[in-house]
């Protein structure tokens, strides 16, 4: 491929890079010059080096060392390559794909600099003060030869410019899209800037501003007042080429409490005090991290960047000492609840300059630790800022998404090169663990992946301890601090000066090997931790059922282990790596007569359930009379009276990442779930709680409603429990119960919400946060209240909802009733009215709100986002041509308003009015291809996300199937664009429409093997660190390195072999010793009448076995066969692949005892 040409040039280690800019804002052209501090081994180079340029970057002049050279672009085009052809269905697009990925696979985005002629670049002696062998990680007698680089430039496009602003990189997101650059995974870089620009704006570079000076400029043509601005800085620590960021425009400033920290947002649109709110925030993250962890915040100077939306995209906001955002996090005061959210949105990019900007990963597979350990970090924040129960509650999320996305196919394994999810990442060649094939990420699943790294951090915590996890973070995250005894640490003290060596990296096993060392952790425990959670794919899931056995004082309980063919192979693996650990789940049980839970642990052991008997505390025994059950009572009330247990919580510690399935049929569940809401303190514990009594109230229990209104009602309950019970109301609410959720919603929102005397609403009082999110949980709970046999939601609700509407005064309220106004239109977005007199007064007050934010604009125009996209619903609900003609206007009115938030609003509106219509999806698919061309790079790329979450929700159906040309060709364009993002999006939409159409396949087998040929090449994804090619004696050593681990693996698993066969010949010869001895003593009892006598048998259970699958030898009843598990652990035929593809259980031992007498004469 296009690297072979430059296979002769070499790719030293970058030291230092000076890049030098000129902005002009009228050509919308940059033009520059950089000086590259390159270090080399040898005294000379001979075959040139290879320096990386983007497509639209073109060299004037280089020089090495100050001599002349020239330069050689690689070919763009390689024999072989296929025309492209007409498209006429999905075979030819396939082809013509291919073509073009081919063919950019073919273009190279290097250019070789030798010296001309036969002449070599001669390597000179290092300067005194230039580059240092340090700042790499290298000794200092190693390299003692440079060579410097000087490289003239010009570029007309890699980036963004307009007249109010000047970006880059542009949309491919790569750095040597503007600036050359030689960039190794194994080395750092310091980058000084030198920008050239107008005067009237503000620059933003990724280093620290340093000076400014005036600049006579003789292009007359230029400015109009002849001067410039030359905007001098300086980098801090070393990094990557792809972490620089430039941005410039007309920018207002705002400095924050932290000395060093400052914001910049569009300047004239009176942004100053939202600014200032931000600030204040993000002074007391920093002042959170650096207590917690007891080290100085290590960026000295960090720019955050609010920009408009069509700038700035989800994947932007992270660069070396730059946070590029949205101005929509720039939020209100007066929005409490949006504030809150923008709060924690803002301190996890602070948090991840440190853990990411600072503390980098060492591999792409070690990207999921710098995420997971930034994510924890801020955590803390949110714990300082909210409490310890906010906290817990977000970290719940995070498990409970991680666990329904990790499927075994939707998510890769964390520690995969697959699994990009710092920086965006891109795919970076062949990975073992990955699985099946590449495909960018989409927004939902790279959510989940962090979602899932901070979980398994959070896991990592449960078994070490919060003290130890914050000795553990303190450690890693002062690696890059050079301690100097003399000296006190200072935030710009030489103290802190930050070091390119080894300590600034951070892979998996070193976090894991640091953590055995400081608890003692087992390597068994460690290794099957890493397999089943970081290097396997798939959530595996317990199954329980536990019944508590009054004649014996146990409870049992039965544990199932489910899951997908991913979890059991990842299962499989870490039970080959545990050694003598053993996979457990711990079961909290509190008893009636006990002050305090006590915990058991299950052993899981090999096989795939498990049943415990869990010995009770003794109690008296009970004589009441048993009235209750002769009448005829419940049986829930009559085990709640007989059972000793109050509550039994299975893993409480989140082992197993809280995945865990209970029977909401078992009697005696509801009882101990309500005890559980009502006793214990632990929030996780009363959501779970909750949510099984809200499927016992869709299986028709009244009981369950009286305890979910009596949460709900609650003012001593946390208000994220409270909302969790008004939403198992709202969505379990049925006729079974007689509507008793639907009334228990209705007199909390007539308590709280409404006057005593009128009976209508009270004026807003907004200030109270927890109060504003049980409010708007009980708003959105009755619109989920529906009539199945009806097929409508419920009059009663959608009244309660109109009305709220229509009485709404916000007069005297400190806060804005913004947020409160949007809950209350996605509410009425998801009803489904019944007469067209409810569906007239739903739409009335729709545009009522969208003709009052004409006048009175909302916060980012949400309110009429959420009443467009409320009639686009209900015309996908309800079919009415008036209501779709409804909303087509005022998705019209969306486009015409030109903000990228109303743009989105009016493009999902658009769809659900194209598919009410035509019962197509690709017909909305259609549209939003056609619309999205004229949209701005970062509106396009949303626009197309938001087509493929809505394509996504429709799958399985065949009306994905049969795609005209007027799709696949604007795929096509879009998938060889060079926007990375618009090309991940359109790829994702390939993927999902070639999973129910066989004929697209072509095109998603064309883009697989294009990015598998070119990597980082093709536009898909975005660029990080690469790392160079392995040497042959690395690639050796490795390779000799996992034939010795092989080998180990293969002798453990010939132990355990052993050792099983061992036990299991031992197990047999004990049973026959057992059944002689058994014999014998019969016949004694046989020669006396009245001798009793006691026979023991020990049996291996399933040793022998009669043709109808009972043991034999004596053997009468088995495990299986106890009638209290026996519907619990019943498997049909087809059982799931992780109990099809596990070992066979080891032989287990029964022992039992019983009395024979010899029957009488």
């Amino acid at each position: 491929m296009a690297r072979d040409g430059a296979s002769d040039a070499g790719r030293p280690r970058v030291s230092k890079q000076r890049v030098e800019l000129r902005v002009e804002r009228k050509r919308r052209r940059l033009r520059g010059r950089t000086t590259l501090t390159c270090e080399v081994e040898g005294e000379e180079c001979a075959g040139g080096i290879a320096v990386r340029r983007g497509g639209g970057v073109r060299v004037v002049a280089a020089r090495a060392n100050g001599v002349a050279c020239e330069t050689t672009s690689i070919d763009a085009t390689k024999d072989g390559f296929a025309e492209t052809a007409s498209v006429d269905d999905a075979a030819s697009l396939g082809k013509d794909a291919r073509a073009r990925l081919d063919r950019e696979c073919g273009t190279s985005e290097e250019v070789i600099i030798r010296a001309i002629g036969d002449g070599k670049i001669e390597a000179r002696p290092k300067d005194s003060e230039g580059g240092s062998g340090e700042e790499n990680g290298a000794e200092s007698g190693t390299r003692g030869k440079e060579i410097v680089l000087e490289i003239e430039y010009e570029a007309e496009s890699g980036f963004f410019a307009d007249d109010s602003y000047f970006l880059c990189p542009g949309p491919s997101r790569r750095s040597s899209s503007w600036f050359p650059c030689i960039e190794r995974g194994d080395a750092l870089t310091t980058f000084d800037f030198a920008v050239n620009a107008p005067r009237d704006w503000q620059v933003v570079a990724s280093a620290h501003w340093d000076r400014v000076e005036k600049c006579r400029d003789s292009d007359e043509g230029e400015d109009e007042d002849g001067f410039r601005l030359i905007h001098h800085f300086s980098g801090m620590y070393p990094t990557f080429a792809h972490e620089m960021r430039l941005i410039c425009g007309k920018l207002s400033a705002v400095s924050t409490p932290i000395k060093g920290v400052t914001l910049f947002a569009p300047a004239g649109q009176g942004l100053e005090e939202r600014m200032q709110t931000a600030a204040v925030g993000i002074g007391k993250a920093i002042v959170a991290y650096e207590e917690y962890l007891g080290h100085p915040y290590p960026v000295s100077c960090l720019n955050v960047v609010f920009l408009p939306d069509a700038l700035v995209r989800e994947r932007d906001a992270l660069g070396a000492c730059v946070n590029v955002h949205s101005a929509r996090w720039l939020v209100d005061p007066a929005l409490n609840s949006a504030l809150l959210d923008a709060r924690v949105h803002l301190a996890t990019a602070i948090a991840r300059q440190w853990f990411g900007g600072i503390v980098v990963p060492a591999d792409t597979t070690d990207c999921w630790v710098v995420e997971g350990l930034a994510q924890y970090l801020a955590g803390m924040y949110v714990k300082n800022l909210t409490g310890l129960n906010e906290l817990s509650f977000t970290r719940m999320k995070d498990m409970r998404l991680a666990a329904a996305m990790d499927d075994g196919a939707s998510l890769p394994p964390l520690a995969s090169r697959a699994a990009r999810i710092w920086r965006g990442g891109h795919y970076a060649g062949p990975d073992p663990f990955a699985g099946g094939a590449p495909k960018p990420l989409s927004k939902s699943v790279e959510r989940a992946l962090q979602a899932k790294a901070v979980a398994v951090i959070y896991m990592l915590e449960k078994r070490l301890g919060p003290d130890v996890m914050q000795k553990v973070l303190k450690y890693f995250a002062g690696l890059h601090v050079r301690r100097n005894k003399k000296e006190q640490a200072t935030r710009t003290g030489p103290s802190n000066e930050v070091l390119a060596g080894n300590a600034r990296w951070i892979h998996t096993l070193q976090l894991f090997d640091h953590c055995r060392a400081t608890v003692n952790l087992g390597k068994g425990e460690v290794n099957s931790f890493l397999e089943r959670w970081v290097y396997g794919a798939g959530t595996p899931k317990l199954s329980v059922g536990y019944v508590v056995k009054r004649k014996k004082n146990v409870m049992e309980f039965a544990v199932k282990l489910e899951g997908s063919a991913a979890a059991a192979a990842a299962d499989r693996a870490a039970l080959a790596v545990a050694r003598n650990h053993r996979s457990s789940v711990t079961v909290r049980m509190r008893e009636e007569n006990r002050a305090d839970a006590n915990d058991h642990v299950v052993s899981l052991g090999q096989s795939s359930w498990q049943l415990m008997e869990i010995p009770l505390q003794p109690r008296p025994k009970d004589r009441r009379p048993k009235t209750i059950i002769e009448s005829g009572g419940d049986p829930e009330l009559i085990a709640a009276m007989d059972c000793p247990v109050r509550y039994v919580r299975v893993d409480p510690e989140f082992e197993w990442m809280g995945n865990i399935e209970q029977s909401a049929r078992q009697v005696g569940l509801e009882s101990m779930m309500a005890q559980m809401l009502e006793k214990e303190k632990d929030i996780v514990a009363q959501i779970v709680a909750v949510e099984f009594l809200g499927r016992r109230v869709a299986n028709g229990s009244v009981s369950a409603v009286l305890v979910l209104d009596k949460c709900l009602n609650s003012e001593d309950t946390f208000c994220r429990v409270r909302a969790e019970a008004a939403m198992a109301l709202g969505k379990s609410a049925s006729e079974k119960t007689q509507w008793g959720s639907l009334h228990a919603l209705l007199r909390h929102y007539k308590k709280y919400q409404c006057d005593e005397r009128t009976g209508k609403p009270k004026q807003n009082d907004f200030r109270d946060l927890a109060k504003v999110i049980v409010d708007k949980a009980v708003i959105t709970a009755l619109a989920h209240v529906y009539d199945e046999e009806a097929k409508c939601t419920h009059a009663d609700a959608i009244d309660a909802i109109v009305n709220r509407l229509k009485y709404n005064n916000n007069e005297g309220n400190p806060q804005s009733d913004d947020g409160f106004v949007a809950t209350c239109l996605s509410a009425l977005a998801r009803c489904v009215p019944a007469t067209l007199g409810e569906l007239r007064a739903i739409t009335a007050q729709i545009h009522y709100y969208i003709r009052r934010d004409s006048r009175f604009p909302s916060v980012d125009l949400c309110v009429t986002c959420a009443g467009i996209r409320a009639l686009g619903l209900l015309s996908n609900a309800v079919e009415s041509e008036e209501l779709c003609a409804a909303a087509e206007r005022a998705a019209e009115l969306g486009f015409s308003l030109g903000n990228q938030s109303t743009l989105l609003a009016a493009t999902d509106a658009t769809m659900y009015v194209r598919f009410a219509r035509t019962k197509n999806e690709l017909e909305s698919l259609k549209f939003v291809l056609e619309r999205s061309a004229s949209e701005s790079a970062a509106t396009q790329s949303a626009m197309l996300w938001s087509a493929c979450d809505y394509l996504s929700t429709f799958a399985g159906t065949d009306s994905l199937k049969g795609a005209s040309k007027d799709i696949l060709v604007p795929l096509r364009d879009k998938l060889a664009s060079g926007d990375s993002e618009i090309a991940s999006a359109a790829y994702s939409i390939v993927y999902v429409l070639a999973s129910h159409d066989t004929a697209m396949s072509e095109i998603r087998e064309a883009v697989e093997e294009a990015m598998k040929r070119a990597g980082d090449q093709i536009p898909v994804g975005v660029d990080v660190h690469v790392h160079p090619d392995h040497a042959p004696v690395d690639g050796a050593r490795r390779a000799e390195k996992e034939a010795k681990r092989a080998r180990k693996r293969e002798r453990e698993r010939m132990k355990q072999a052993a050792r099983e066969a061992n036990e299991a010949a031992a197990a047999e010869q004990r049973r026959i010793d057992a059944e002689a001895a058994f014999v014998e003593q019969q016949a004694e009892h046989v020669s006396d009448d009245k001798t009793t006598g006691t026979a023991t048998i020990i049996a291996s259970e399933g040793a022998q076995n009669g043709p109808d699958g009972t043991p034999t030898g004596g053997l009468k009843r088995a495990r299986e066969n106890n009638p209290s598990v026996k519907s619990f652990v019943e498997t049909d035929a087809g059982a799931t692949a992780a109990l099809a593809d596990a070992p066979p259980p080891p032989a287990k031992k029964l022992k039992l005892s019983f009395k024979m007498k010899k029957p009488g004469a």
